[in-house]
């Protein structure tokens, strides 16, 4: 029988390796780690940090689309998308519009963004969430919006968007968007972070700190719905038959010699 335990554990631990709890992608940046902006340009922003505009026609209509540009390492500038800035509790991620673009001065739109980008695989499969915190040091210039985003790109159809979930960030706080993303997004392009949408040279920054992209926390395990359980159904009833075989056999009286 001790074989028989030995045996229902490994199967269920082969069970729960193989759900979404080990899948690869863990992000998470404090902003820490980087040189502060003093003013000045201070060449790239580092960790894998991204910066991409698409300009459109007119403020704040913003349509028709015009061209993009990017990407490029996002930069640790004073003046175009990105640095890091003081916030209130460290350093912070300072995301605003590329004013280097003479755009602001045409009175075009142009939608700074700054991300992390990953090639997503089946392996990666599940359901994610985007944290991260807010802080709103200036107003916002009239018209111009500022957000979070989840973005998953097909390259195989013109870099069509499958996924696009945002979040507001007009205002401060702590923030978070989830999305499901399944096998089939296997080699499509995944990126998540922050855009600005300004024109004018209007002021449109944004700090953002505590960023994170893991696993959305999976609910508690409870019977009634197998659909919501986070392990797979026969794994859970075959946990249950185990604790059972195990619990009675300590209650078993022994037979004396």
């Amino acid at each position: 029988m001790k074989r028989l335990a030995k045996s229902t554990m490994i199967l269920l631990a082969t069970a729960l390796m193989s759900s979404s709890a080990f899948a690869a992608i863990d992000f998470t940046d404090d902003f820490e780690s980087y040189t502060l902006n003093d003013g000045t340009n201070l060449g790239d922003l580092g960790g894998g940090w991204t910066a991409f505009a698409n300009v459109f026609t007119g403020f704040p209509a913003c349509t028709p689309y015009l061209y993009g540009y990017g990407p490029f390492a996002a930069p640790n500038s004073n003046s175009a998308f990105s640095n890091i800035a003081l916030g209130n509790t460290g350093q912070a991620l300072n995301v605003f519009s590329n004013y280097d673009d003479d755009q602001h001065a045409n009175g075009n739109c142009i939608e700074s963004s700054v991300f992390q980008e990953r090639v997503f695989s089946a392996a990666d499969a599940g359901s994610y969430t985007f944290k991260f915190v807010t802080e709103a040091p200036v107003a916002l210039g009239a018209d111009v919006s500022t957000y979070a985003f989840i973005k998953l790109l097909d390259p195989n159809n013109g870099y069509n968007a499958d996924i696009f979930e945002k979040a507001a960030t007009l205002t401060a706080g702590s923030k978070s968007i989830t999305v499901a993303l399944d096998a089939t997004a296997d080699g499509k392009i995944l990126q998540w972070g922050f855009t600005t949408v300004a024109s004018n040279y209007l002021p449109s920054g944004r700090l953002y700190d505590n960023a994170s992209f893991a696993l959305a926390v999976e609910p508690p395990i409870y019977v009634g719905d197998p659909e919501a359980l986070p392990i797979p159904l026969w794994a859970f009833v075959a946990m249950i038959g185990l604790l059972a075989y195990l619990g009675a056999s300590k209650l078993r009286p022994k037979r004396k010699s």
